[in-house]
């Protein structure tokens, strides 16, 4: 009897507290939190910049302040508060770079035409992103756009359109790019968009161009290049984009 009760006692095992695994990794993920806080600060912001605005300004605009954690960085935020506060900015990307860093790389906006609305001179980009008013002799550098109404402009936001308007914007978005890919925007005198199925434009001041609804508009516009270096300098008159690569002219 006596071995067995000393064998029984010998054969107890201890058993953990249920709460003991849960406990750990709590006290891990505190421990973790804690040395995130206190290794990771924001010691450096490198501006990777393409834009009219300074570095300085950049960040201002993105609240960024050195000293703050890296990982609670609210980069989006940081994003929105950049757009918000510099109009003439077109994309912007932020990013973290272990041990200490933050890199935010902005590209700025650049105007692409003009509108006139309630008699003041509205720069936009080829997004159709109002950038602000300006006087009537820089807006001149830019193709003016007509027959686009929207319901509401605020200086660095999207123009608010709806209906018909909102499929005039739509072919806006096609043409300015395809205008600066090819390199001709300053030759374009204005662009209507009454019939966005078949939207004009005043080119070289000379000739009135129907695009059409056919095609990309990028290989219209390259198209309408080519077209119109094989016509006499002195030609004027009208250019009609049909079908396929084909352009008939009617001269004055």
């Amino acid at each position: 009897m006596a071995s067995e009760m000393e064998f029984s006692q010998h054969s107890k095992v201890k058993r953990r507290s249920p709460w003991h695994g849960p406990m750990v990794l709590v006290l891990l993920f505190f421990v973790v939190i804690l040395v995130m806080s206190l290794a990771f600060r924001v010691s450096k912001i490198e501006v990777i910049n393409a834009s009219e605005y300074t570095d300085e300004e950049i960040i201002s605009a993105s609240g960024v302040e050195r000293g703050a954690n890296l990982f609670f960085v609210d980069r989006f935020k940081a994003a929105s508060m950049i757009f918000s506060d510099l109009p003439y900015m077109d994309t912007v990307s932020i990013t973290r770079q272990l041990p200490n860093k933050i890199v935010i790389q902005a590209e700025g906006s650049a105007p692409a035409a003009y509108m006139v609305i309630d008699e003041e001179y509205w720069l936009l980009d080829r997004s159709g992103k109002m950038l602000g008013t300006t006087d009537s002799l820089t807006a001149g550098n830019y193709p003016e756009i007509r027959s686009l109404e929207p319901m509401t402009v605020l200086e660095g936001e999207d123009m608010l359109v709806e209906g018909t308007n909102a499929e005039r914007l739509a072919v806006l978005q096609t043409i300015l790019p395809a205008l600066r890919a090819e390199d001709v925007s300053s030759l374009v005198e204005w662009i209507d968009l009454r019939d966005p199925a078949n939207p004009s434009l005043r080119y070289d001041g000379r000739l009135t161009v129907y695009l059409g609804a056919e095609g990309e508009m990028l290989y219209r516009i390259a198209m309408l290049k080519n077209v119109v270096s094989q016509l006499a300098a002195e030609d004027a008159g009208t250019l009609y984009y049909t079908n396929g690569s084909a352009w008939t002219f009617s001269p004055d």
